[in-house]
């Protein structure tokens, strides 16, 4: 039988601006980029309608019916009357971390099925209905997302930042985060279009200087760590310190590798297996790289 084997990366939020309420969802405006988090997934076709998915890598606690992976299989067959497929996710970006690791996992799966059945469709409006950010998953890179998170603006950076990255085995649900949000009735300064600018002429020492996430202080009530690890990387030597989605991952930023490792060094001992090193990739003919 054919098969199929695509890589989604993470993603991390460098802003988060929320911009407003419609229709029930939270309106956005954020700059994301890709990191070399990856998970992989991969699809073989199985001559009958039926649907097997295998999760390798980090545990997922989620009955397979209920798993977004399983869930993209299900709306691109019934959508073009394809065959079946086996499936199996090695998963490898944190998992409800602020990451975008289901929506990478609908968007791995869309994209394999895409070229295993000879489709050559657009899977952006299928991406859409099963979640906020998987549309922009779909091909990954620098970008603004505005709306829920569906509405992606990619734009022409390939600047590489390095990132430290703190996971947290806390438990935020966006739902919640959300809805914190709105009962501390803050407004925050917007920062996403100077953001944008910045990245995109490279003036990554300006960038660093405007980067925010509006849920920060939301998020921290959820997970008590928050604040502390974000010191904590900030003490360590990078050059901003931020929270990825809702969280509860953190995450530092440093102008070159050199310092990156540097303060890797300073927070493994407390942080362990918790502290992953990456850097943001761009999407170039198809490949990461």
């Amino acid at each position: 039988m054919k098969k199929v084997t695509v890589e989604i990366p993470a993603k991390i939020n460098l802003t988060l601006d929320i911009t407003g309420v419609k229709n029930g969802y939270h309106e956005l405006n954020s700059l994301v980029a890709s990191i070399n988090i990856y998970d992989v997934i991969t699809v073989c076709a199985r001559s009958d309608g039926k649907i097997n998915l295998t999760m390798k890598g980090l545990p997922v606690d989620c009955p397979i019916i209920e798993n977004n992976a399983y869930k993209a299989a299900k709306l691109f067959i019934d959508t073009f009357e394809t065959f079946g497929v086996d499936i199996t996710v090695m998963k490898n970006i944190p998992v409800a971390g602020g990451l975008g690791g289901s929506s990478a996992d609908i968007a791995g799966v869309l994209n394999a099925l895409n070229i295993l059945y000879d489709i050559n469709g657009d899977m952006s409006p299928l991406a859409s209905d099963l979640g906020s950010d998987s549309t922009y998953m779909l091909n990954g890179g620098f970008a603004v997302l505005k709306g829920r998170g569906d509405e992606v603006d990619h734009i022409g950076a390939d600047k590489k930042l390095y990132v430290l990255l703190i996971t947290d085995n806390a438990v935020i649900t966006s739902r919640n985060c959300y809805k914190k949000f709105d009962e501390n009735k803050k407004m925050y300064k917007p920062c996403t279009a100077e953001a944008t600018t910045a990245i995109y002429e490279g003036d990554v020492d300006k960038l660093f200087t405007l980067l925010k996430n509006d849920l920060t202080e939301s998020a921290s009530v959820f997970a008590p760590n928050v604040k502390y690890n974000l010191y904590n990387l900030k003490k360590a030597g990078a050059q901003t310190a931020l929270l990825a989605g809702s969280g509860p991952t953190c995450y530092g930023l440093f102008k070159d590798k050199k310092e990156r490792d540097c303060a890797y060094k300073k927070l493994v001992g407390l942080y362990g297996k918790d502290l992953i090193k990456a850097q943001t990739v761009v999407k170039d003919k198809d490949k990461f790289i």
